[in-house]
Parts: C-alpha cells; sequence; structure tokens
C-alpha cells in the first residue's frame, strides 16, 4: 500500500475536556477562516428551520450537559477557540437531522478486529478534516485516536482508543428523533468511558437517544455489533456472521419505516456491495484488500465504495482502516483511489 503523509493531518490534544476543545484552533490556526465558513454555509439554509426548533435545541442543551457534561465541556471549547457563539455549534451540529438532509454517503464495516469506513460528503471538508490523538487525564491512561472535522468535538467520525475499541459512524436521518444524546457526542463518550463491545452496548442500552445513524463497533477482541439509533427505538445486532456493516438506511423492522431521507441513491447499491464482498471472505481481509474494495467504482455489474460526485451526490473524503489488535489506524486523506495513505499507532 503507498505511503504518505499528510502535513498537519495529525493533531494532538492534550488535557481535559474544555482544554482539548479549544486546542484545536491553536494547533490549526490556518483553519480557523474555513471552520467558520463551514458553519455559517451549514447554518446558512435552515435559518428559519433552527428557530422554529429553539425549544428542542434548548431542551437538547440540558440533556447533554446531564448526560455527558465532558462532551459538553469539549464543544464549549471548540465553540471558544473559533470564537462562534456555543449555541449556535450545537445547531450546527443538529442541522442535518432537524432538516432531514440525506446524501452523505458513508459506508462502514467489521470483520473481526479490523474496521472500515469511507466518509463520503456533499459538503467540502478536506481543508478541515483531520486525525485526532485525544489523551486527558481524567480518563487515567486511556487515549483516543479519531477521525473527524475541526470545529466539532471528539470521534465526529470514527475513533479507536487504547484499549482497541473502534466505531465508524454512517447517517441515516430518522423521523424517531427526541431529547437524548446525539451520536457525534455519544462516540466520543463510548470511546473515553468503554473498553470492549460490551461495554459500549451496556452503555447504549442504558441511555436516551436523539436519534439518527448507525454505528459499527469492533474490539481488540474480535467482538462486533452493528447499532440503527432511534429515540424510541434501538436496534443492536451483535455479529453472527463473521462481519457486520451499515451504510445510510435502516435495516431492523422498528426503525425502517422511520426514515426521512432514503439514505441517498447509492445507499443500497454500497450495502449489497459490501455485504457480497464480506461473505466471501475466508477471515478477515488485509488492509491491502481492504484498501482495494473502498477503493472500489461503479460497474454495470455494482456499485462502488469509492464515491466522486456522481450525479450530484457525495464524493468519498477519507478512508479509515481500525486494526483493533495492533491498535493501528490506516487512513487515505481525499478518495481512497488516489493512494494518499498513511498510518499511526497507538501504542498498547
Amino acid at each position: 500500500m503507498p505511503s504518505f503523509s499528510v502535513k498537519g493531518a495529525l493533531v494532538s490534544l492534550d488535557g481535559d475536556a474544555v482544554t482539548r476543545g479549544r486546542s484545536q484552533a491553536a494547533c490549526c490556526p490556518e483553519a480557523v477562516g474555513a471552520v467558520r465558513a463551514m458553519v455559517v454555509s451549514r447554518l446558512a439554509g435552515t435559518v428559519d428551520l433552527v428557530a422554529s426548533h429553539a425549544g428542542f435545541l434548548r431542551r437538547q442543551w440540558d440533556e447533554t450537559a446531564r448526560l455527558d457534561p465532558a462532551g459538553l465541556a469539549e464543544m464549549r471549547g471548540v465553540a471558544e477557540g473559533f470564537a462562534i457563539p456555543e449555541r449556535v455549534l450545537l445547531a450546527f451540529l443538529f442541522a442535518g437531522q432537524l432538516a432531514g438532509a440525506g446524501g452523505d454517503e458513508c459506508s462502514a464495516w467489521a470483520f473481526g478486529s479490523l474496521v472500515g469506513k469511507n466518509r463520503d460528503l456533499r459538503a467540502p471538508v478536506l481543508a478541515v478534516q483531520r486525525v485526532f490523538l485525544h489523551c486527558d487525564p481524567a480518563w487515567h491512561g486511556r487515549r483516543v485516536l479519531c477521525v473527524g472535522s475541526l470545529g466539532a468535538p471528539g470521534a465526529y467520525s470514527s475513533g479507536m482508543n487504547s484499549d482497541g475499541l473502534a466505531l465508524a459512524d454512517t447517517q441515516v436521518v430518522t423521523r424517531d428523533q427526541g431529547p437524548g444524546l446525539l451520536r457525534y457526542f455519544l462516540m466520543g463518550k463510548l470511546l473515553a468511558e468503554c473498553g470492549d463491545v460490551g461495554e459500549a452496548l451496556e452503555l447504549l442500552r442504558r441511555i436516551p437517544h436523539a436519534g439518527g445513524g448507525n454505528l459499527i463497533l469492533a474490539d481488540a477482541g474480535g467482538a462486533m455489533a452493528s447499532v440503527e439509533i432511534g429515540h424510541r427505538a434501538l436496534a443492536i445486532k451483535r455479529s453472527t456472521a463473521g462481519w457486520v456493516a451499515r451504510t445510510n438506511h435502516f435495516l431492523a423492522p422498528a426503525l425502517r419505516n422511520t426514515l426521512v431521507a432514503p439514505g441517498g441513491d447509492s445507499s443500497a447499491g454500497r450495502l449489497a456491495t459490501l455485504t457480497g464482498w464480506l461473505a466471501g471472505l475466508d477471515g478477515p481481509p488485509d488492509e491491502a484488500t481492504a484498501a482495494s474494495i473502498m477503493s472500489s467504482h461503479d460497474t454495470p455489474d455494482g456499485t462502488g465504495l469509492c464515491r466522486h460526485g456522481e450525479a450530484g451526490g457525495s464524493a468519498t473524503v477519507s478512508c479509515h482502516l481500525y486494526d483493533c489488535a495492533a491498535r493501528t489506524l490506516t487512513f487515505a486523506y481525499g478518495n481512497p483511489c488516489a493512494g494518499n495513505w498513511f498510518r499511526t499507532a497507538l501504542s498498547v
């Protein structure tokens, strides 16, 4: 696999939650303007919608403070660092669900202790995308390596902790929304507090959810699960086939009729490509094999996983391959087919 180091792609954030949030801007001053523009652009088309949901957002602020005070503190640090009003930043994080905005076309899977994700977005995020290494004294030595965006808290797309628990999300916009913890806070909380899939599922079952999205989970021992997240319904499926995979729609009967957006035109096709590939494997793939399927494109026989904005859809901005046993992340910056890869590790 080619090796390529993206200057400034890995950002180390040390300290308590507020300090880590505030440090994003201090570590990447060249990106401050891009972050502010990203927030303004996303909210520009939802001003009336956000205003009409002011009470809902106030309730979500209170619920986040109750359920994940550290996550809210990190977000407030991010807001301070980039000089964005903190309530505006919360609205930015909720905007996709409130607007019923589909179109993001991520693909995520796990086989044994390997987790893969293509991060596919409509928004131009390459300028603010980073790999973050979080270290917080409150975690008693646990560290978190995650892929996300400047201007957002924690594991905004995927992550792995030093225990070998990894997770990746995909967007699903659902009508099943209500007071609870938003997925973007939930992912960081899982990585900060849980050491394996079993612990993560226990936390997921007992916490109220805002609703929206899928999670893929795996750990160093090879345990795997998929989680479909609604406010009233939560569908957890432990792996029985040796692998799990999700794209941008729900499969569980309790949730599949709650979709607001169809999950992108390619969601079903990408899931078929993933499941066909995974079902044909005799064991966990090596990184080169995984990188090859994540770099695939549309053919007459099936839907590719590497997206280039076809028919106005989203484009792949990165590929993430986490080896939970080795505690490594192999990361492609931009389309994986371009071969711009680098690898970083969490020491065990």
